[in-house]
């Protein structure tokens, strides 16, 4: 099973009986009864259940939306503290390849490689807040 529900095939007119949406989604027939139990709208008086391909799609993209963590400028998600933390001593990398900038620090708390990718564009207005070093590389075949 994958790690994230697929919503590439589902398809927002038709009905899904709770095997079908776990196969089309990618996931257990279980998942789809926990989501179910946790706001999933199913059609009122069928049986078997059935779910609205447009109400199983609102759910996954709720749901992805609800885990997403925004950080500021100048801070990084850190994977092992959980949350948006600065970077240790106010220090960063900024690695320019091609059109991908990657900026990366060490977490302040726990001192994990940190790193985010951001436009070029505000690499002026993040180096205020952080001491950037900026590597220019060469992109190769």
């Amino acid at each position: 099973m994958p790690k994230q529900a697929r919503l590439s095939g589902i398809k927002s007119l038709w009905c899904y009986k709770i095997e079908e949406a776990a196969e089309v989604s990618g996931v257990s027939p279980r998942t789809i009864g926990n989501w179910i139990a946790n706001g999933l709208r199913v059609m009122n008086g069928e049986r078997p259940p059935l779910i609205r391909g447009d109400d199983l799609r609102d759910y996954i993209k709720g749901q992805r939306e609800g885990r997403k963590i925004k950080t500021a400028l100048d801070r990084f998600f850190c994977v092992r503290c959980s949350k948006a933390q600065k970077a240790a001593g106010g220090f960063a990398d900024c690695n320019i390849t091609g059109n991908h900038v990657t900026l990366t620090a060490l977490c302040e708390v726990c001192e994990t490689v940190v790193s985010k990718p951001i436009v070029e564009a505000r690499i002026p207005e993040i180096a205020r807040t952080l001491d950037l070093t900026i590597k220019r590389h060469e992109k190769t075949l």
